[in-house]
């Protein structure tokens, strides 16, 4: 058992939609099994403070439309990249599904905001090592944009509530290599306090 969760966590990859097959779908199913294992994450409380929106078939390209217009309304002029538009517009036919990992804050506030973040945050490392387990390809999405309140608009987030990113799902295409990633060991980051 130790020798699996070693490999599903240090083998885990991103793979960003241009290395996505544009002819193979993910079954819904499958992203609902994948959800369900993930929420057994920890949360302070068992507030549970995830929720997700799940965008497939036509949902894709409403998605990117939004996206695109939402970059173009709050992205100054000088700070603009036409490139950004262009990629939006190509993974609408590459990604199988989109889903928005969202926080919402406990109503009762009865925990630091930060606890919430980090228990959703936990969530998407669930989501991780499911579409290494299950074959699947996926790269989480951040930057700036995720965090607009236009987003929030559009995800139906209430004004506590943060989108934490965009997990772009699909199947890899055959025959791509992606790089193997190096971590600074555990050891030169840790500090033994004790005897």
């Amino acid at each position: 058992m130790k020798e699996l969760a070693n490999k599903l966590i240090r083998e885990r990859r991103s793979t960003q939609p241009l290395n996505f097959d544009p002819n193979r779908k993910i079954d819904d199913a499958l992203i609902s099994e994948m959800l369900e294992t993930a929420v057994w994450a920890p949360s302070h409380g068992l507030t549970q403070p995830w929720s997700f929106r799940v965008f497939h078939g036509t949902g894709i390209a409403d998605f990117y439309h939004a996206l695109m217009n939402i970059y173009t309304a709050t992205t100054p002029v000088e700070n603009f990249k036409p490139a950004k538009l262009t990629k939006y517009e190509e993974n609408i036919s590459l990604v199988s599904h989109v889903i928005a990992i969202c926080m919402n804050r406990d109503p009762k506030r009865r925990f630091p905001e930060i606890e919430e973040i980090v228990a959703a945050s936990c969530v998407i490392e669930n989501l991780y090592i499911c579409i290494q387990a299950y074959g699947i390809a996926g790269y989480l999405s951040t930057g700036d944009i995720c965090y607009t309140k236009e987003v929030k608009e559009f995800l139906g987030l209430g004004e506590e509530d943060r989108c934490l990113g965009f997990f772009l799902l699909g199947y890899a295409k055959e025959g791509i290599t992606r790089p193997e990633r190096k971590r600074i060991p555990a050891s030169e980051k840790t500090t033994w306090i004790g005897s």
